[in-house]
Protein backbone atom coordinates (compact mmCIF):
# COMPACT_ATOMS: atom_id res chain seq x y z
CA UNK A 1 0.00 0.00 0.00
CA UNK A 2 2.64 2.36 0.65
CA UNK A 3 4.51 1.35 -2.40
CA UNK A 4 1.31 2.13 -4.90
CA UNK A 5 0.98 5.42 -2.48
CA UNK A 6 4.37 6.41 -3.11
CA UNK A 7 3.88 5.63 -7.15
CA UNK A 8 1.07 8.16 -6.94
CA UNK A 9 2.33 10.97 -5.40
CA UNK A 10 5.70 10.44 -8.25
CA UNK A 11 3.07 10.33 -11.18
CA UNK A 12 1.21 13.29 -9.50
CA UNK A 13 4.59 15.57 -9.32
CA UNK A 14 5.63 14.96 -12.80
CA UNK A 15 2.47 15.93 -14.45
CA UNK A 16 2.42 19.05 -11.99
CA UNK A 17 6.06 19.28 -13.24
CA UNK A 18 5.13 18.64 -16.66
CA UNK A 19 2.45 21.28 -16.54
CA UNK A 20 3.89 23.92 -15.06
CA UNK A 21 7.01 23.49 -17.81
CA UNK A 22 4.52 23.59 -20.54
CA UNK A 23 2.75 26.81 -19.09
CA UNK A 24 6.23 28.73 -18.84
CA UNK A 25 7.14 27.40 -22.03
CA UNK A 26 4.04 29.14 -23.54
CA UNK A 27 4.67 32.08 -21.86
CA UNK A 28 7.96 32.76 -22.98
CA UNK A 29 6.48 31.80 -26.93
CA UNK A 30 3.98 34.57 -26.12
CA UNK A 31 6.46 36.59 -25.22
CA UNK A 32 9.15 36.13 -28.07
CA UNK A 33 5.61 36.73 -30.19
CA UNK A 34 5.24 40.42 -28.19
CA UNK A 35 8.84 41.24 -28.63
CA UNK A 36 8.91 40.78 -32.41
CA UNK A 37 8.09 44.52 -32.87
CA UNK A 38 11.15 45.40 -30.95
CA UNK A 39 13.73 43.35 -32.63
CA UNK A 40 16.04 44.52 -35.20
CA UNK A 41 17.15 43.55 -38.82
CA UNK A 42 20.02 44.02 -41.03
CA UNK A 43 18.88 44.64 -44.39
CA UNK A 44 21.63 45.18 -46.58
CA UNK A 45 24.74 42.38 -46.69
CA UNK A 46 27.99 42.89 -47.76
CA UNK A 47 30.49 40.41 -48.44
CA UNK A 48 34.33 40.79 -47.98
CA UNK A 49 34.49 41.93 -51.79
CA UNK A 50 32.08 44.59 -51.54
CA UNK A 51 29.35 42.37 -53.17
CA UNK A 52 25.89 43.66 -51.78
CA UNK A 53 22.76 42.02 -51.24
CA UNK A 54 19.41 42.75 -49.39
CA UNK A 55 18.11 40.54 -47.09
CA UNK A 56 14.84 40.00 -48.81
CA UNK A 57 13.50 38.92 -45.77
CA UNK A 58 14.29 41.58 -43.94
CA UNK A 59 13.18 44.45 -46.37
CA UNK A 60 9.50 44.37 -45.54
CA UNK A 61 9.23 43.93 -41.69
CA UNK A 62 10.62 47.80 -41.02
CA UNK A 63 8.49 49.16 -43.16
CA UNK A 64 5.97 51.35 -41.63
CA UNK A 65 2.26 52.09 -42.81
CA UNK A 66 1.83 55.28 -44.64
CA UNK A 67 -0.65 56.68 -47.19
CA UNK A 68 -1.27 55.20 -50.43
CA UNK A 69 1.19 55.63 -52.62
CA UNK A 70 1.13 58.97 -55.58
CA UNK A 71 1.23 58.38 -59.02
CA UNK A 72 5.16 60.09 -58.99
CA UNK A 73 6.12 57.57 -56.29
CA UNK A 74 4.67 54.88 -58.44
CA UNK A 75 6.38 55.62 -61.36
CA UNK A 76 9.66 56.07 -59.61
CA UNK A 77 9.93 52.80 -58.15
CA UNK A 78 9.50 51.79 -61.72
CA UNK A 79 11.87 53.64 -63.00
CA UNK A 80 14.19 52.65 -60.16
CA UNK A 81 13.51 49.12 -60.92
CA UNK A 82 14.54 49.35 -64.40
CA UNK A 83 17.65 51.49 -63.48
CA UNK A 84 18.66 48.23 -61.92
CA UNK A 85 17.78 46.44 -64.59
CA UNK A 86 19.97 48.03 -66.80
CA UNK A 87 23.22 47.29 -64.91
CA UNK A 88 22.09 43.46 -64.36
CA UNK A 89 21.99 43.27 -67.69
CA UNK A 90 25.13 45.02 -68.82
CA UNK A 91 26.92 43.11 -66.19
CA UNK A 92 25.61 39.87 -67.27
CA UNK A 93 26.50 40.18 -71.03
CA UNK A 94 29.93 41.51 -69.72
CA UNK A 95 30.17 38.16 -67.65
CA UNK A 96 29.17 36.70 -71.18
CA UNK A 97 32.11 38.14 -72.87
CA UNK A 98 34.92 37.88 -70.57
CA UNK A 99 34.14 35.08 -68.24
CA UNK A 100 35.15 37.23 -65.08
CA UNK A 101 33.42 36.18 -62.08
CA UNK A 102 33.42 39.74 -60.23
CA UNK A 103 30.82 40.47 -63.63
CA UNK A 104 28.52 37.83 -62.71
CA UNK A 105 28.76 38.18 -59.07
CA UNK A 106 27.40 41.75 -59.13
CA UNK A 107 24.92 40.95 -61.63
CA UNK A 108 23.12 38.42 -59.61
CA UNK A 109 23.76 41.46 -57.01
CA UNK A 110 21.51 43.59 -58.87
CA UNK A 111 18.42 40.69 -59.71
CA UNK A 112 18.52 40.78 -55.88
CA UNK A 113 18.29 44.66 -55.65
CA UNK A 114 15.59 44.27 -58.52
CA UNK A 115 13.43 42.35 -55.96
CA UNK A 116 14.16 44.84 -53.25
CA UNK A 117 12.42 47.59 -55.28
CA UNK A 118 9.52 45.84 -56.41
CA UNK A 119 8.62 44.53 -52.36
CA UNK A 120 7.71 47.89 -52.11
CA UNK A 121 5.29 47.51 -55.14
CA UNK A 122 3.99 44.20 -53.37
CA UNK A 123 3.72 45.94 -49.65
CA UNK A 124 1.47 48.62 -51.45
CA UNK A 125 -0.34 46.11 -53.19
CA UNK A 126 0.14 47.96 -56.63
CA UNK A 127 -0.37 45.66 -59.88
CA UNK A 128 3.25 45.76 -61.88
CA UNK A 129 4.52 44.31 -65.10
CA UNK A 130 7.39 41.42 -64.39
CA UNK A 131 10.84 42.70 -65.60
CA UNK A 132 11.79 42.23 -69.08
CA UNK A 133 14.08 39.76 -70.69
CA UNK A 134 17.63 41.01 -70.81
CA UNK A 135 19.23 44.04 -72.96
CA UNK A 136 15.33 44.25 -73.75
CA UNK A 137 14.20 47.89 -72.14
CA UNK A 138 10.54 49.52 -73.09
CA UNK A 139 12.06 52.57 -72.44
CA UNK A 140 13.81 53.67 -75.53
CA UNK A 141 16.19 56.05 -73.45
CA UNK A 142 17.49 53.17 -71.50
CA UNK A 143 17.51 50.43 -74.69
CA UNK A 144 20.19 53.20 -76.27
CA UNK A 145 22.04 53.92 -73.04
CA UNK A 146 22.45 50.01 -72.92
CA UNK A 147 23.34 49.60 -76.01
CA UNK A 148 26.39 52.17 -75.83
CA UNK A 149 27.90 51.34 -72.60
CA UNK A 150 27.64 47.97 -74.12
CA UNK A 151 29.76 48.69 -77.08
CA UNK A 152 31.93 51.05 -74.63
CA UNK A 153 33.03 47.92 -72.66
CA UNK A 154 35.40 46.72 -75.13
CA UNK A 155 37.79 45.06 -73.06
CA UNK A 156 37.44 43.59 -69.91
CA UNK A 157 39.17 47.03 -68.10
CA UNK A 158 36.64 49.25 -70.00
CA UNK A 159 33.89 47.03 -68.78
CA UNK A 160 35.08 47.39 -65.32
CA UNK A 161 35.27 51.29 -66.11
CA UNK A 162 31.71 51.11 -67.44
CA UNK A 163 30.49 49.08 -64.26
CA UNK A 164 32.29 52.01 -62.15
CA UNK A 165 30.14 54.70 -64.32
CA UNK A 166 26.95 53.10 -63.66
CA UNK A 167 27.48 52.77 -60.04
CA UNK A 168 28.89 56.12 -59.76
CA UNK A 169 25.78 58.01 -61.42
CA UNK A 170 23.49 55.57 -59.63
CA UNK A 171 24.87 57.17 -56.06
CA UNK A 172 24.94 60.62 -57.68
CA UNK A 173 20.99 60.16 -58.58
CA UNK A 174 20.17 58.54 -55.61
CA UNK A 175 21.83 61.19 -53.80
CA UNK A 176 19.85 64.05 -56.07
CA UNK A 177 16.02 62.21 -55.48
CA UNK A 178 16.84 61.46 -51.72
CA UNK A 179 15.89 65.35 -51.00
CA UNK A 180 12.59 65.20 -52.33
CA UNK A 181 10.93 61.66 -50.80
CA UNK A 182 9.03 61.75 -47.70
CA UNK A 183 7.56 57.94 -47.74
CA UNK A 184 10.13 56.72 -45.40
CA UNK A 185 9.94 52.88 -46.59
CA UNK A 186 10.74 54.63 -50.30
CA UNK A 187 13.74 56.11 -48.27
CA UNK A 188 14.97 52.69 -46.56
CA UNK A 189 15.03 51.17 -49.65
CA UNK A 190 17.10 54.08 -51.55
CA UNK A 191 19.42 54.83 -49.07
CA UNK A 192 20.52 50.94 -49.27
CA UNK A 193 20.68 50.99 -52.86
CA UNK A 194 23.12 54.07 -52.89
CA UNK A 195 24.97 51.98 -50.09
CA UNK A 196 25.34 49.24 -52.73
CA UNK A 197 26.62 51.52 -55.68
CA UNK A 198 29.60 53.05 -53.42
CA UNK A 199 30.45 49.15 -52.51
CA UNK A 200 29.94 48.43 -55.95
CA UNK A 201 32.14 51.61 -57.35
CA UNK A 202 34.92 50.07 -54.83
CA UNK A 203 34.67 46.31 -56.65
CA UNK A 204 34.60 47.91 -59.40
CA UNK A 205 37.76 50.46 -58.67
CA UNK A 206 39.43 47.01 -57.50
CA UNK A 207 39.46 45.31 -60.42
CA UNK A 208 40.61 48.05 -62.73
CA UNK A 209 43.67 48.48 -60.39
CA UNK A 210 44.53 44.62 -60.42
CA UNK A 211 44.13 45.37 -64.84
CA UNK A 212 46.61 47.94 -63.97
CA UNK A 213 44.33 50.65 -64.96
CA UNK A 214 43.23 53.86 -62.88
CA UNK A 215 39.18 55.06 -63.12
CA UNK A 216 38.44 58.99 -62.71
CA UNK A 217 35.38 60.38 -61.51
CA UNK A 218 32.94 60.92 -64.00
CA UNK A 219 30.11 62.37 -62.76
CA UNK A 220 30.94 63.15 -58.94
CA UNK A 221 33.48 65.65 -58.02
CA UNK A 222 36.73 64.30 -56.86
CA UNK A 223 36.59 65.08 -53.96
CA UNK A 224 33.22 63.10 -52.82
CA UNK A 225 34.88 59.79 -54.72
CA UNK A 226 38.27 60.00 -52.85
CA UNK A 227 35.78 60.08 -49.61
CA UNK A 228 34.11 56.96 -50.71
CA UNK A 229 37.04 54.95 -51.98
CA UNK A 230 38.96 55.90 -48.69
CA UNK A 231 36.14 54.11 -46.25
CA UNK A 232 35.53 50.67 -46.05
CA UNK A 233 32.60 48.65 -47.65
CA UNK A 234 29.36 50.39 -46.13
CA UNK A 235 27.55 47.68 -43.77
CA UNK A 236 24.43 49.83 -43.51
CA UNK A 237 22.05 49.72 -40.49
CA UNK A 238 20.02 48.29 -38.42
CA UNK A 239 16.48 48.52 -38.50
CA UNK A 240 13.82 47.83 -35.91
CA UNK A 241 10.79 45.72 -37.24
CA UNK A 242 7.20 47.85 -37.09
CA UNK A 243 3.68 46.56 -36.87
CA UNK A 244 4.98 43.11 -36.13
CA UNK A 245 6.52 42.31 -39.24
CA UNK A 246 3.30 42.99 -41.30
CA UNK A 247 3.96 42.59 -45.29
CA UNK A 248 1.40 44.65 -46.81
CA UNK A 249 0.29 48.33 -45.46
CA UNK A 250 -1.95 47.27 -42.87
CA UNK A 251 -3.89 50.77 -42.57
CA UNK A 252 -5.27 50.84 -46.05
CA UNK A 253 -5.53 46.95 -46.68
CA UNK A 254 -9.06 46.46 -48.57
CA UNK A 255 -8.76 42.49 -48.78
CA UNK A 256 -6.96 39.85 -50.17
CA UNK A 257 -6.14 39.30 -53.51
CA UNK A 258 -7.38 43.33 -54.29
CA UNK A 259 -5.17 46.22 -55.64
CA UNK A 260 -4.41 49.80 -54.61
CA UNK A 261 -3.01 51.00 -57.78
CA UNK A 262 -0.98 49.78 -60.59
CA UNK A 263 1.12 50.24 -63.65
CA UNK A 264 2.33 49.52 -66.36
CA UNK A 265 5.25 48.77 -69.24
CA UNK A 266 6.19 51.91 -69.79
CA UNK A 267 6.40 53.03 -66.37
CA UNK A 268 3.18 54.92 -66.41
CA UNK A 269 1.02 55.12 -63.15
CA UNK A 270 -2.88 53.20 -64.63
CA UNK A 271 -4.01 53.55 -61.51
CA UNK A 272 -4.05 54.66 -57.62
CA UNK A 273 -6.22 54.97 -54.57
CA UNK A 274 -4.42 58.82 -54.24
CA UNK A 275 -6.20 59.74 -57.89
CA UNK A 276 -5.58 58.21 -61.77
CA UNK A 277 -3.83 60.42 -62.69
CA UNK A 278 0.33 59.85 -64.10
CA UNK A 279 3.23 61.20 -62.40
CA UNK A 280 4.09 64.49 -62.98
CA UNK A 281 7.61 63.56 -64.90
CA UNK A 282 9.24 66.53 -64.02
CA UNK A 283 12.64 65.64 -65.06
CA UNK A 284 15.81 64.74 -63.27
CA UNK A 285 16.38 64.89 -59.94
CA UNK A 286 12.60 64.55 -59.02
CA UNK A 287 10.43 61.68 -58.42
CA UNK A 288 8.38 60.09 -61.47
CA UNK A 289 9.54 58.79 -64.45
CA UNK A 290 11.91 61.26 -65.44
CA UNK A 291 13.94 61.56 -62.18
CA UNK A 292 16.86 60.68 -64.20
CA UNK A 293 16.50 62.27 -67.85
CA UNK A 294 14.28 59.34 -68.76
CA UNK A 295 11.10 59.94 -70.57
Amino acid sequence: MKANFLIRVFLMSVASLMLYSCEKLSSIDQNEDILLSGQEVAVLEVKSDGISTFNLSGVTPPFDTTADLTADEIEFIFAVREDEKLARDIYKAFFDKYKLKAFENISKAETNHIRAVELLFSYYEIDFPPVGNYGSFEDSVRQAKYGELIRLGSTAMEAFKVMAYIEEENIVSYAEVLADISNPNIILVIENLAKASENHLKAAVRQITSLGGTYQAQIMSEEKYREIIAKGFEQGKRYRYLNNGQMTNRMNRIGEGSQRGSVNRNGECTGTQNGNTQGSNNGKGTQGRGYRGGR
